[in-house]
């Protein structure tokens, strides 16, 4: 498996890796509007707006992409894997692949940690360093907690 820098005439490959993720995780622990939030979030043009700005990565398995993840300075985002590969090290390998990137002029990376995600960057040594709340339609509160990890 190789780690590159993802092409524009990726965006839909990229969109659909996440979204299939999230339809594939999420509901074991967010409500419906959570995951609709995320869906939402997670959009075509935002990811174009990434790959454009050279900050989307993937991992790609005999020419199939199975892994993306993006930084910007020192914050991780987007770090999603197919549902089928997960726990065969895809996850780990960005990670450790977009660390590498950041510790060349930064000293720690930060992320904002989805439910599902955080035992696995808990793992990789982030610590939980505060909590960022979003009001939904509902009158819900989505919250998350951000994670840091010195490089």
């Amino acid at each position: 498996m190789e780690i590159q820098r993802i092409a524009i005439d990726h965006t839909d490959a990229v969109y659909r890796l996440v979204q299939q993720t999230i339809d594939g995780v999420y509901p074991d622990y967010y409500s419906a509007e959570e995951v609709e939030f995320f869906r939402q979030f997670h959009h075509p043009d935002a990811i174009a707006r990434d790959i454009l700005k050279g900050a989307v990565y993937g991992c790609f398995a005999d020419g199939i992409l199975v892994g993306t993840g993006s930084y910007h300075d020192h914050h991780i985002a987007r770090l999603f894997v197919d549902v089928k590969m997960q726990g065969k090290g895809i996850g780990g390998g960005i990670l450790s692949y977009l660390e590498e990137q950041i510790a060349a002029a930064w000293h720690s990376a930060v992320l904002d940690a989805s439910r599902p995600a955080e035992e696995f960057y808990q793992k990789r040594g982030y610590r939980t360093v505060g909590q960022k709340h979003l009001p939904l339609e509902s009158g819900a509160t989505l919250t998350w907690n951000v994670m840091e990890k010195q490089l």
